[in-house]
């Protein structure tokens, strides 16, 4: 198990780790980790030929909570299960809201292909980019 092609032709991971610094083990985590990233940043409809890539305007997301909170988490379950394929039996959780911080925190389950479990802490914030960060292998 390697880096995804993207990770290995800009030679980085999304958080700028060399890719050929890690073990291959640890590079096929952190490929899936560079991905969950670069589609949480995004917004839907900002790639033409993908439209449905990405989420939804987060800042609509922190407008109507809680309401919204079932929104955003189907949205990320959704996104994952479409493009990030190297996961199965996706489960997403959501964790707590910090409203003093405007923080959004979901744990996000899963199957590799080859049924290791992973699981992953999303938090948004209103003033960052949406971070992913694997918690347990």
């Amino acid at each position: 198990m390697r880096a995804g092609l993207y990770d290995i032709l800009s030679g980085e991971f999304a958080d700028g780790r060399p890719v050929d610094s890690v073990s291959e083990d640890d590079q096929y985590i952190l490929s899936i980790v560079s991905n969950l990233n670069y589609l949480f940043n995004s917004r839907q409809g900002a790639i033409k030929h993908l439209p449905g890539y990405g989420l939804p305007d987060i800042t609509e997301i922190y407008r109507d909570i809680p309401d919204s909170i079932q929104k955003l988490k189907r949205a990320i379950q959704e996104a994952v299960e479409e493009y990030e394929p190297r996961l199965k039996h996706i489960r997403v959780h959501y964790k707590e809201t910090d409203s003093s911080s405007f923080r959004i925190i979901f744990i996000l389950t899963a199957s590799l292909l080859n049924d290791d479990r992973v699981k992953f802490q999303t938090t948004f914030s209103s003033q960052e980019k949406a971070q992913v960060v694997t918690q347990i292998r």
